[in-house]
């Protein structure tokens, strides 16, 4: 979609569309972060003393604070119309405004699909999720494409993702319906909720926050530094459009297993099995340092290659290359972030992204004048390594074991060099034998292999240890079809 998006609405447009979608993640945020997550750990717990009633009187109660508060949200949105439109540029409120049924969407979804979380219901939250994706690259595919203008297309963007979230809204109703579960009126779990979610949607909306403040002082940073408008928005459409969304390609796949990991640790805390959630959060940091790893040599071979064959744009490749190794700390922060939330210290979590969120904001203020639009890696980057390095040093104090991720962090970063100048070296053989396509494909997969190999050679990454959890999953598998079949 982000293809999609980049070629048929431009660097200019798509950086009106970005800007949007910013100030819309402020409001869409406050309901849909802290919520789903206090349900997810909540419903886990739940599911230990199967108490189905205590769980929907949870969800309950997080559909009225949802609903309420999103209904109050869309009333300021209206409201501040022309604070919004003096802050953004000229077409953006109309784009905003086409976001904003999502947010009453949201916070509907977001409760029932924090219980199939927490249920460890992934299949069919991964279906409802899927459904949204589909429907909005149909939508995309033929909208954007019939779209008069780039502006008017951007505007049409705004539509489809609307209409996409209201079809994973029935799906995700109709699997926490069809898997038993009920609502009952929130007698005593209003308090526990909110109390619960505070910390962790103020987390967010600090981050969501700075989106929209990012996008306001970078374009205007860059007007200072000499540039026009329009090549400011072209320039922060292509890093946070093009760039920013390959960066946190591994952060997707680390943020999916967390949300899978949550439900597990909320169950051990229940049973008072720490040594069992011990293990658990070291092979949840290892696993988070192997996906993010994979992916930096890759990026710094084939940057720019990337970058030209999938948005026809040299520049997305060239700070692509050069911003991989913010990977590492992205990565970490949010497994470590996600790890803090199920073991009841969202307080001291939303502490430490405090203190990265002010560096953030020091750097877009006073670097942009002198590193460009360079200035938001930086900054970004600064910004998630101090909150994500607190974070896990309070992992190591409460599990009490030092030195989490030394060493395989130390021999990944060695491996990662060599591997990156091998894939360089064969895409410069290839340039002129095969089609970019191919000569991408080939060159990512002899990269990726040669930093697996290396780190199998130096026993960063266990073949055994890989088999022993292949056949525990098989196990579990076949374990459970016998229940079924008995039943």
């Amino acid at each position: 979609m982000r293809i999609l998006l980049s070629r048929e609405l431009g660097a200019e447009a798509l950086g009106m569309y970005q800007i949007s979608q910013s100030f819309f993640y402020v409001l869409v945020t406050i309901v849909a972060s802290g919520l789903p997550s206090t349900i997810s750990h909540l419903s886990a717990r739940y599911q230990v003393t199967k108490n189905k009633d205590a769980e929907g009187e949870a969800v309950c109660a997080s559909l009225i604070v949802g609903v309420s508060v999103s209904i109050v949200l869309e009333i300021l949105l209206l409201c501040f119309k022309s604070v919004i439109v003096s802050a953004t540029t000229k077409g953006c409120f109309a784009i905003i405004l086409c976001l904003s049924p999502s947010i009453l969407i949201t916070a509907v979804y977001g409760s029932f699909r924090g219980a199939l979380w927490g249920r460890k219901k992934h299949t069919q939250n991964c279906l409802s999720e899927i459904g949204e994706q589909l429907t909005r690259l149909i939508l995309f595919a033929v909208l954007l494409v019939s779209a008069p203008t780039p502006i008017q297309g951007a505007i049409r963007a705004g539509i489809c993702y609307s209409i996409s979230c209201l079809v994973s809204m029935f799906l995700t109703i109709i699997f926490y319906f069809k898997g038993g579960s009920v609502l009952r009126w929130p007698k005593h779990s209003f308090k526990k909720v909110l109390k619960a979610s505070l910390p962790i949607t103020m987390l967010h909306l600090v981050s969501s926050l700075l989106q929209p403040v990012i996008s306001i002082i970078i374009p205007y940073e860059l007007q200072c530094a000499g540039y026009t408008e329009a090549q400011a928005i072209g320039l922060f459409g292509i890093v946070t459009g093009m760039t920013l969304p390959l960066l946190t390609l591994p952060d997707t796949l680390i943020g999916s297993y967390a949300t899978a990991l949550i439900p597990e640790i909320s169950s051990n805390i229940a049973t008072k099995n720490k040594s069992a959630m011990t293990e658990q959060i070291k092979s949840a940091i290892t696993f988070t340092l192997f996906i993010c790893f994979i992916f930096v040599p890759v990026y710094i071979g084939l940057g720019e290659e990337i970058g030209s064959f999938l948005f026809n744009n040299m520049t997305s490749g060239f700070l692509l290359a050069r911003a991989s190794f913010v990977m590492i700390p992205m990565g970490l922060n949010n497994i470590s972030q996600s790890i803090l939330n199920s073991i009841d210290m969202e307080f001291k979590s939303f502490k430490n992204y405090i203190l990265g969120s002010v560096c953030m904001l020091l750097s877009i203020i006073f670097l942009p004048r002198y590193f460009g639009v360079n200035a938001l890696i930086i900054g970004m980057g600064a910004s998630i390594t101090i909150s994500g390095t607190l974070n896990l040093r309070m992992l190591s104090k409460y599990l009490g074991s030092k030195g989490l991720i030394l060493k395989p962090l130390a021999l990944m970063s060695i491996f990662a060099l060599p591997s990156s100048m091998l894939g360089n070296f064969v895409s410069g053989i290839l340039k002129c034998l095969v089609p970019q396509f191919f000569q991408i494909a080939i060159s990512a997969l002899v990269t990726v292999l040669s930093f697996i190999m290396l780190c199998i050679m130096f026993n960063v990454i266990e073949i055994k240890a890989i088999a022993k959890s292949l056949k525990k999953f098989k196990d579990i598998k076949v374990m459970k079809k016998k229940q079924k079949q008995s039943a």
